[in-house]
């Protein structure tokens, strides 16, 4: 069990150090950002999906609807998103990037794939052979995490 925590601990270090050193590289793409970190998470939240209601952005920040509410409104105030009633249901109010929203949010994801790919094009094909497949070990790890995580449903 010791060399499995001794493994684990390598791992993680290895992990901190990795994001640390992409992270640096990107400072100049979120220094640029105009937005606190709770307004880029929501616009974050709203791009990834296209169209989500207040109460969805406050789910999945683990915050209050109210909280949400004046987040998005600084958003609407700086052009990032609007809002816009469902077509379906009309009681219903979508958030939705705007061009602007989705460039900001494109730049970002942009500059971080270049980084990936910057370090990637440094190994060898054996090297990335590894990391492909250990890419896809951590992705059905995650697969299999988000399963438990999910909620049993009861079968009266």
């Amino acid at each position: 069990m010791h060399d499995d925590v001794t493994q684990l601990q390598r791992i993680m270090d290895c992990s901190s150090t990795l994001f640390r050193s992409l992270h640096t590289g990107q400072d100049q793409a979120w220094l640029s950002v105009e937005l606190t970190m709770p307004q880029l998470k929501a616009l974050m939240c709203v791009s990834e999906h296209n169209g989500v209601t207040h109460g969805q952005i406050a789910r999945s920040l683990g915050v209050t609807l109210s909280t949400i509410t004046g987040i998005v409104d600084r958003l609407v105030d700086h052009g990032f998103v609007v809002r816009r009633e469902d077509p379906d249901d009309r009681r219903i109010t979508r958030v939705l990037p705007t061009p602007r929203g989705a460039e900001l949010v494109n730049m970002l994801l942009r500059y971080r794939n270049e980084q990936w790919t910057a370090l990637l094009s440094q190994l060898t094909l054996d090297e990335l052979t590894t990391v492909e497949k250990a890419f896809e070990y951590l992705l059905s790890a995650s697969s299999r995490l988000a399963d438990q995580a999910r909620p049993r449903e009861v079968v009266a």
